[in-house]
């Protein structure tokens, strides 16, 4: 977890304030704290899931890539960014994308340990859907409430 930990909040730039396409450059350029795919997509370091366990990575790889009937990360990361004027998208799809890397880790976690829960994710995604009808200001302001929840969350030891 504290592997996570160091990782996560080493990009709170990006993740906790949603503000620094900058910092989110560097933080990629670095090379050591997260790698992005050729699809543009974060992906976490391989150290990272090293902590997980066989099935929690294969929970993980669900929340990032979808199940039937549930979008997976990715595809609701796609869906948000498009509702931002198109000068923002590139930051907002960093942010998201770390976001992710938080709550997919945490939520695949053993369910004696982890902090993030099914009913949590539902409940962020209505929060989401609802604020993306309403307008991106709305939906800025969930996403830093979802972001703020999850930094609360990892700090709880």
């Amino acid at each position: 977890m504290m592997l996570l930990s160091s990782l996560l909040f080493s990009v709170h730039g990006i993740a906790g304030q949603f503000q620094d396409v900058k910092q989110a450059e560097k933080t990629t350029q670095q090379g050591n704290e997260i790698l992005i795919a050729s699809n543009g997509f974060f992906h976490a370091p391989e150290e990272v899931l090293a902590t997980l366990s066989p099935g929690e990575r294969k929970w993980y790889h669900r929340f990032q890539e979808g199940i039937p009937l549930f979008d997976g990360w990715k595809k609701i990361t796609q869906a948000v960014v498009e509702k931002f004027p198109e000068h923002e998208r590139e930051k907002r799809l960093a942010a998201m994308q770390v976001l992710g890397l938080k709550i997919g880790y945490e939520w695949s976690r053993d369910n004696r340990v982890r902090k993030v829960n099914t009913d949590m994710l539902r409940a962020w995604g209505q929060d989401l859907r609802k604020a993306g009808a309403e307008s991106h200001v709305q939906l800025a302001n969930v996403l830093y409430k979802i972001d703020s929840e999850m930094n609360t969350l990892l700090h709880m030891e």
